[in-house]
């Protein structure tokens, strides 16, 4: 992820950006900016999560690490999301 990324996921310019990583480097950081701090990753549901193993030609995984990079995603992340897609659409009909 670039900087430019970085600046648009976070809504803040790469001036601001700057500011505060100058206040951290010279040890004037107020980490109470940050809020609560939450060790660990992120939950990604309300509920239990296991692991599924998939295989997929190797030509899929490619295009899946492409199209996911395009939109700053891993790849786990866009699997997770085309699979939820694909379900709600199920459901629908």
């Amino acid at each position: 992820m670039d900087r430019e990324a970085i600046s648009l996921s976070l809504g803040m310019s790469e001036a601001e950006l700057d500011e505060l990583g100058d206040a951290y480097e010279s040890d004037e950081w107020d980490a109470s900016q940050l809020g609560k701090v939450v060790m660990g990753r992120p939950r990604l549901a309300d509920e239990e999560t296991r692991a599924v193993t998939v295989r997929l030609p190797i030509s899929q995984i490619a295009a899946l690490d492409r199209v996911a990079n395009l939109g700053g995603k891993t790849r786990s992340a866009a699997m997770r999301d085309v699979l939820g897609a694909w379900l709600k659409n199920v459901a629908a009909l």
